[in-house]
């Protein structure tokens, strides 16, 4: 039987980081936000600082507000992944954006079990195409906008995972209502991500 998208349990992620490419760029703030199903959970939510493992730009830094000495006394990364892992477990993934985050956690040798992509559900509500879409219509910011969401600060991952969160319910309804996904499966497949643990889902 396939699961209904109500039914399963999520996780919202967002990293803040000091680039945008996983391979060189460092994560410096996690925050996630749990769901089951329909409801967040916010009184689980999680963020954490984390030090970098390489020199970082400091001028990247300070955009988060923090400065770079107490960045460097944060937690490390060996550290916060074992609480992320946790906080992971076997719930689906809910990012804007997902390929930056699951590059990371791909860096961090952590795996989601499913990834939901709020910027690919977004453009799929609307028919559009990434390739022709207008980039700012489909930021997370822009998207909460639209509807209705409060956007509660800038460059904070606890903040970003809470807006994603609930940009996701807006979309995982509207989507329902148009008949475009009406499970967990339907969702990873709008978002590009339906391989890997789909079965589980079905």
């Amino acid at each position: 039987m396939r699961v209904p998208w109500r039914e399963a349990e999520y996780v919202a992620l967002d990293f803040e980081s000091t680039g945008m490419n996983p391979a060189r760029d460092e994560v410096i703030q996690v925050g996630l936000v749990p769901l089951g199903g329909e409801r967040i959970r916010l009184g689980e939510a999680w963020a954490e600082w984390v030090r970098p493992t390489r020199p970082f730009d400091e001028s990247a830094v300070a955009v988060h507000g923090l400065s770079a000495e107490r960045l460097r006394q944060a937690p490390t990364v060996a550290e916060v992944r074992g609480p992320l892992a946790g906080h992971l477990g076997q719930r689906v993934l809910i990012a804007h954006y997902a390929a930056l985050e699951r590059g990371f956690l791909r860096r961090w040798h952590l795996k989601p079990a499913l990834t939901v992509d709020t910027l690919m559900l977004a453009l799929a509500l609307d028919g559009a195409q990434t390739g022709t879409a207008r980039r700012d219509a489909y930021t997370l910011s822009a998207l909460a906008r639209r509807f209705g969401v409060t956007v509660y600060g800038e460059h904070d991952a606890l903040a970003d995972a809470l807006i994603t969160a609930q940009v996701f319910l807006v979309l995982a309804h509207e989507l329902e209502q148009q008949g475009k996904a009406r499970t967990v499966a339907d969702l990873a497949r709008l978002s590009g991500y339906g391989g890997g643990w789909l079965g589980r889902f079905r």
